[in-house]
């Protein structure tokens, strides 16, 4: 008898702790959070630096791992990793170029496609067992796009709320009761199809298995079900149910942050595990004792990044004391025509970012060499190791 085989990207512990769990266990934090910590500005130094330095910028250095500390990209691809930022730079000019909100109010649209382009490359990944249609596939690529879509269609519709996406103004809002109902109706409709569509399968499944009594197929595809789940609460509750910095950025970073990083963590650790650890000084970062490390390292990127946003652009005097040695250099003043070179030049990381990872987590045209690794089950040599104890 075929066992039925759930199509986990490491293990359903990993998986559902750093993966898919996240949103779940984010959104539980913030309804437990004491009603004082949810008003409309409550954004501490402390929470900044936990959500915004220790997800948000940190995970954009995640990128790193994958791109320039992997040997075999800078061989095979390194017109590509060199090129790629200075044209992000270039462009990022031009755009500044056309004014600073017209800046931001395009990095903020980029921003949310990238968000909402991570939860559909996930449901991807956990798809690649399923003999589907194309009328199934059609309904899953619907489905996640509109659990991440719909709540920020209703804040275009609503107007401007306690927080945004990155400034005030970024977004350009159309208050519409008309059109709110509408896009309820079509969020309402799709999520229907996406729940009958899976209960229709649930019910084939179960006929097959008892005709021809094997488990080929699970009944129920659980990662990507509960990825769609935790998509559509996350990026509901962050956006609508609550009208709070703290609210929207905790769950809306969390809940992209953290399974990007935990991503990149599998890839490196079934890289090296088939290479050996001992192959590059890099692959150290993918053993368990040093996972700190590999964390760590990521925040002092974001640490020296935000040092320098701080004196040469917001200049956000809750955070000086945590960028004292920032301000030795000195700051640029608020209306400087240096933002326009300073501004473009520390995006530059965030947008290489984007650009990216719209080519090196392909599936089908997996150029970048990713798939084969990230998605093969781990080697036996992982459990000799942790055996042995020389993890």
């Amino acid at each position: 008898m075929t066992q039925a085989k759930q199509p986990w990207i490491y293990s359903p512990a990993v998986d559902g702790f750093w993966i898919l769990g996240i949103p779940f266990m984010v959104v539980a934090v913030v309804f437990l959070l004491p009603p004082a910590y949810l008003q409309a500005d409550t954004m501490t130094v402390v929470s900044w630096v936990i959500l915004v330095l220790g997800v948000d910028v940190s995970h954009v250095y995640a990128t790193i791992y994958r791109t320039y500390a992997d040997s075999d990209m800078r061989r095979d691809h390194p017109l590509f990793l060199y090129l790629v930022p200075f044209a992000v730079f270039l462009g990022l000019l031009l755009l500044y170029s056309f004014g600073a909100m017209v800046f931001w109010r395009v990095l903020a649209y980029y921003a949310v496609f990238h968000f909402i382009r991570q939860q559909y490359g996930f449901v991807r990944v956990y798809s690649r067992y399923e003999n589907q249609t194309r009328f199934e596939r059609a309904i899953d690529t619907t489905t996640i796009y509109t659990a991440a879509l719909y709540p920020i269609v209703n804040w275009h519709l609503s107007g401007p709320k306690n927080f945004n996406w990155f400034m005030k103004g970024d977004f350009i809002y159309h208050v519409s009761s008309d059109f709110k109902s509408v896009a309820l109706v079509l969020y309402v409709v799709i999520t229907t199809f996406y729940v009958s569509k899976e209960l229709l399968q649930l019910r084939k499944s179960i006929a097959m298995r008892r005709k021809k009594g094997e488990k080929s197929q699970p009944l129920v595809n659980i990662p990507r079900n509960t990825l769609i789940a935790g998509t559509a609460l996350s990026w509901y509750v962050g956006i609508l149910y609550f009208n709070s910095d703290l609210a929207f950025t905790a769950i809306n970073v969390v809940s992209h942050g953290i399974p990007y990083i935990a991503l990149v963590w599998i890839y490196g650790r079934k890289k090296y595990v088939r290479e050996g650890f001992a192959s590059t000084f890099i692959a150290k970062f993918f053993r368990l004792r040093y996972v700190a490390f590999y964390a760590g390292l990521l925040f002092v990127f974001a640490y020296f990044e935000e040092g320098f946003w701080n004196i040469l652009v917001w200049h956000e005097g809750g955070h000086a004391s945590f960028f004292r040695s920032f301000y030795l250099l000195g700051e640029l003043a608020a209306k400087s025509p240096w933002l326009a070179f300073f501004v473009p030049l520390l995006s530059v990381p965030q947008v290489t970012h984007y650009v990216f990872d719209a080519f090196i987590w392909k599936i089908k045209k997996d150029k970048y060499a990713w798939r084969d690794i990230t998605l093969a089950k781990p080697l036996g040599a992982a459990r000799t190791l942790t055996s042995t104890g020389n993890i």
